[in-house]
């Protein structure tokens, strides 16, 4: 019986990276990743609000949010409301350079309900962050693509935010 090795061009393809620079110090980018009244001013992608969000930032910790929408056009062109529940649990806690949690669509969402792996690090130069964003694995590359849409939106909110923020508006 042998061992199933999987191909690093699969493994590339069920992955998702993401890298941004905002201009806020790292401990600023840290809170809005880990306090609940930050996060809500940012997580969901555009048209979406989060909603109940709960945190327990330390290994073993849950987090939980509601996506809420009171209307958004899905893929197939309907237009839709919805309440999406999301969550997962602390795995990694290292303020304020390194959060790794896990990541899942809670039944009943009708999207896929497996857990992935969120690695987060951030790096501070001159009063900017790096933020390195690693999430896997992915089952179905429409899963990773769709998280890349719905990431990428929150990032464009997050950096909104954390210019908010850093300038006062």
């Amino acid at each position: 019986m042998g061992t199933a090795t999987v191909s690093p061009k699969v493994r590339t393809q069920h992955e998702l990276n993401i890298t941004r620079v905002f201009e806020a110090p790292r401990e600023l980018v840290w809170k809005a990743w880990t306090d609940p009244e930050h996060m809500k001013q940012w997580f969901g992608p555009r048209q979406f609000e989060a909603r109940n969000l709960t945190t327990d930032v330390r290994p073993g910790g849950k987090w939980r949010d509601c996506l809420h929408s009171d209307g958004f056009t899905d893929s197939a062109g309907e237009w839709r409301t919805a309440d999406v529940w999301q969550g997962g649990e602390y795995m990694e806690v290292v303020e304020p350079e390194r959060l790794v949690f896990t990541f899942h669509w809670e039944a009943g969402s009708g999207l896929p309900e497996h857990d992935t792996v969120i690695t987060l690090t951030l790096e501070e130069h001159g009063g900017k962050t790096t933020m390195n964003f690693h999430q896997a694995f992915f089952v179905t590359l429409e899963d990773r693509d769709g998280h890349m849409k719905g990431w990428n939106s929150s990032l464009d909110k997050l950096e909104e935010f954390l210019r908010e923020v850093e300038y006062g508006g």
